[in-house]
Formats: C-alpha cells, sequence, structure tokens
C-alpha cells in the first residue's frame, strides 16, 4: 500500500459501525500487548485507535451540521410562506 495514503483515505468505504468496532478491536488487542510486555506495538495500536476515532467523530459531526443546516434551511423557507 502506498505511504502517502492518509489513514482517512483508507477508511472511506468503512461505515461508522465498522469504525467502532476497529476501534474496540485495537483497545482490546493493545491491552493483550500490554499483557505481554509488548508496551510499545500497543502504544502504535491504541494511537491508530485514536485516528480512527478521530474520523469517526469528524464523520458524525459532518452529517450532524448537514442535518442541522436542512431543518434550519426548512425553518427559514416555513417563516418566509407564512410571514
Amino acid at each position: 500500500m502506498d505511504a502517502s495514503v492518509s489513514v482517512k483515505e483508507k477508511l472511506d468505504g468503512v461505515d461508522e459501525e465498522q469504525l467502532s468496532m476497529i476501534v474496540s478491536a485495537l483497545h482490546e488487542t493493545a491491552a493483550r500487548y500490554d499483557q505481554q510486555g509488548m508496551v510499545m506495538v500497543a502504544l502504535k495500536m491504541r494511537i491508530t485507535a485514536d485516528k480512527v476515532l478521530g474520523i469517526k467523530k469528524a464523520r458524525e459531526a459532518a452529517q450532524a451540521a448537514q442535518i442541522l443546516g436542512r431543518l434550519n434551511k426548512g425553518k427559514t423557507t416555513c417563516g418566509k410562506q407564512v410571514g
């Protein structure tokens, strides 16, 4: 895989539920690596999990803003029709 491809680009086809499962799996695996004394590998997994979680939250925020934009647009239109 091309090293210049960002984590975000790699996850474009993954939905929010799948992102949650990825984050959970990374955290669980990191905990097992900690128990085995593989601290650096566990740390890298947690960093990756945090990046994936950030992508998930950004997507959710964008979706919420889009929905609010539609709602506010509809209220403005209704207000103009009534007024």
